[in-house]
């Protein structure tokens, strides 16, 4: 009995103080006056429950969240989303010193590549040395190398115009922009086009890792263990999961042949900083933009007006399709910016909310007061579904980015996010979806084949993860 002693002392401690932070977090917690359910207000795992055993299913459920409880919800103990248009505007400020949420970026093992740096100046340093790599004059410079792979696309689909099956475009758009990103980073081509049926090794593990990402932010004990697995690990690992630990070593052999240059970098950044970035820009480079790609590519086959509208605007400004025509003279069509608006729109690029810790003293979050230390976020779905910004926000409508007000519904257009944190590779992406989207509406006659818009449901897994079947078409050359 005298040994059962002590472990009476620690459970009945454990209880106590469960029953104590219970009762702190419900009544006496800084966000006690916020909305939101009692189970949220207690535990993180209520997140956790719907991020890991519902699937991605978070997002939803805050949506739903805010039906019910209005424009602020509380959905952990010190957390709150917002569903509020100058509250976003606030949170991703330009100037802001809020600093990023420790452990939901530590889940993607990157805590070294700008996109993990949690210190705001420490951030600022690094974008400072990476942002002349991606400053438009620096993808001008180099779109031969998109215009290159955008090539190499639309002979690739060709390829299927007298088969009996039909175009993956899911997959398609995602090994071009992986070796666009490839290429235009690393100077190594992994040849995803080639690769039969497009599916290479690389993008399809990517799919099978990606809603893991979640099961890390809850068991960060396993991060390193699946990002960055010993060489003996990796030789015992399955054909999907040795191919993101190729890639890696691939990237990492690329890093080194970068370094032996001893002018490579006016700032030098460490070998390990230089590889994880390597790897956030493959990662982030080839998914989002794929499925921005993809959104767009459906939702204009879907709609007849619209693609009748797009490719009489392509075929006036571009009358030999043979020819070369330039990312700055693709930018100038206005129908063609508003279709890739609207799709950036609908896609969103990441949907997963962005938690960013106020700090250093409380502040003002749209109408709200905040303390210092909440975490707080709001997904850009919340800005880019938002009726009173986007009227019929579930329409897809080139149209709304044409009239007066187009301007000003810029501001509210976020896929890249905002503020001092936005996404390193914006001038490279919007060169990416001009060539590519022109490319194939000039070039390409598609017609879609067993996909409609349930296809596009998609679980949130930082990126979308869509349920349903990858987008399909039969592809015809265009005669003129």
């Amino acid at each position: 009995m005298d040994n059962a002693r002590p472990w009476a002392v620690v459970a009945g401690a454990s209880c106590v103080y469960a029953i104590a932070s219970v009762a702190y977090r419900l009544l006496f917690h800084p966000l006690k006056k916020y909305p939101g359910p009692p189970l949220a207000a207690v535990t993180i795992y209520y997140k956790g429950y719907f991020d890991v055993i519902k699937r991605g299913g978070l997002l939803e459920h805050i949506k739903q969240l805010h039906q019910k409880y209005g424009p602020v919800v509380r959905i952990a103990p010190n957390e709150l989303h917002f569903d509020d248009t100058k509250a976003f505007a606030d949170i991703y400020a330009v100037g802001s010193k809020f600093t990023k949420e420790p452990s939901f970026y530590k889940c993607f093992g990157q805590d070294e590549a700008s996109f993990g740096l949690i210190d705001v100046h420490a951030s600022r340093i690094r974008r400072e040395i990476l942002n002349p790599l991606f400053s438009r004059r620096a993808v001008l410079k180099l779109e031969n190398v998109v215009q290159e792979k955008v090539n190499k696309l639309v002979s690739q689909l060709l390829t299927y115009r007298d088969a009996q099956k039909s175009a993956n475009l899911f997959m398609a758009f995602r090994s071009t922009t992986l070796d666009i990103i490839a290429s235009y980073c690393l100077a190594k081509d992994f040849n995803a086009l080639s690769t039969e049926g497009f599916m290479h090794p690389f993008l399809t593990s990517l799919q099978t890792l990606i809603p893991f990402f979640w099961v890390l932010r809850y068991l960060p004990f396993l991060i390193p263990v699946l990002m960055e697995p010993p060489t003996w690990i990796a030789q015992f690992l399955d054909s999907k999961s040795r191919a993101l630990f190729d890639i890696r070593q691939q990237a990492s052999a690329q890093i080194d042949v970068f370094l032996a240059d001893p002018e490579a970098l006016e700032n030098p950044i460490s070998r390990s900083s230089l590889l994880q970035e390597a790897l956030t820009l493959l990662l982030a480079g080839s998914d989002t933009l794929g499925n921005t790609l993809t959104v767009g590519t459906f939702r204009v086959l879907n709609d007849e007006v619209v693609h009748a509208k797009l490719v009489e605007e392509l075929q006036n400004a571009w009358p030999n399709k043979d020819a070369i025509v330039q990312f700055t003279t693709l930018e100038k069509l206005p129908y063609l910016t508003a279709v890739l608006k609207e799709t950036l729109r609908f896609a969103s690029g990441v949907v997963t909310p962005l938690p960013r810790v106020v700090g250093p003293a409380d502040t003002r979050i749209g109408d709200w007061h905040v303390p210092a230390g909440t975490i707080i976020s709001m997904s850009s779905t919340m800005m880019h579904n938002n009726a009173d910004v986007f009227p019929e926000p579930f329409k897809f409508a080139p149209e709304r980015w044409l009239g007066l007000d187009a301007k000003d519904l810029e501001t509210y257009l976020v896929p890249f996010s905002k503020g001092p944190r936005g996404c390193l590779g914006m001038n490279l992406a919007w060169c990416e979806l001009y060539l590519i989207f022109a490319n194939v509406f000039r070039k390409l006659e598609m017609e879609m084949h067993d996909t409609t818009v349930e296809d596009f449901k998609y679980n949130d897994n930082f990126v979308p993860v869509y349920q349903g079947k990858p987008l399909h078409a039969a592809i015809r050359e265009r005669s003129t």
